[in-house]
């Protein structure tokens, strides 16, 4: 990658974000600063001020003595952040059905059946930030849409960490949509519980961790 002198600690923030979102750089694995700055020929300020950065966004460790870490997760870790997000989504949902664009659900579906027989990462991605976004945007409430904001970076991490589950997803959002369409509240909140709790478990299956309580 080339670096523009420009605001280079901005850049190597946002290129080092997207490589722990889309998991290029893994789960537990130790960031090496000093080849991130030879290979894009910066000074190592601007690479440790961007880890330091991303260590308070929560996305990595810094280890006294030993190096900067992309961020792992607890088993309890994953079950607060899946548990804060099925909060603020059913909640939205519960108070704010009536709010979603259906326009917006007509053209979310219209993609989904696009994709249908080429599945593919990206577009997947990008249907499923974009749905679940719609349930928060429906509350039109700037500040809890602030509030989810704030855990949307670990739910993109989350995407990228659990792979293997792109197709049972992509199912579960046609049933969510379909049910939206149809105005069944009640059916889209028991489809969204039922699909974040898939989600958890298939991240911790992903990442190794006890299933057992």
């Amino acid at each position: 990658m080339s670096i523009n002198k420009n605001s280079i600690t901005y850049q190597v923030y946002n290129m080092l974000k997207e490589k722990i979102l889309k998991q290029e750089l893994k789960i537990g694995e130790k960031i090496n600063s000093r080849k991130i700055a030879e290979d894009n020929e910066i000074s190592a300020m601007p690479v440790r001020d961007s880890l330091l950065k991303l260590t308070n966004e929560g996305l990595v460790i810094n280890k006294p003595r030993v190096g900067f870490y992309v961020r792992d997760f607890t088993e309890e870790e994953i079950d607060n952040i899946i548990e804060v997000r099925k909060m603020y989504e059913t909640y939205c949902l519960d108070n704010h059905f009536n709010n979603i664009d259906k326009n917006k659900a007509k053209n979310l579906k219209k993609k989904m059946d696009l994709i249908e027989n080429d599945l593919n990462r990206k577009e997947f991605d990008k249907i499923d930030t974009e749905l679940h976004y719609t349930f928060i945007k429906a509350s039109e409430n700037n500040f809890l849409i602030e509030k989810y904001d704030q855990i949307k970076d670990l739910v993109i991490l989350f995407q990228h960490i659990h792979l293997t589950r792109m197709e049972k997803s992509h199912q579960e959002h046609q049933k969510i949509v379909s049910n939206i369409l149809n105005g069944n509240k009640k059916k889209v909140i028991g489809l969204v519980k039922e699909h974040l709790l898939d989600v958890n478990e298939g991240i911790k299956k992903s990442l190794g961790k006890n299933q057992n309580k």
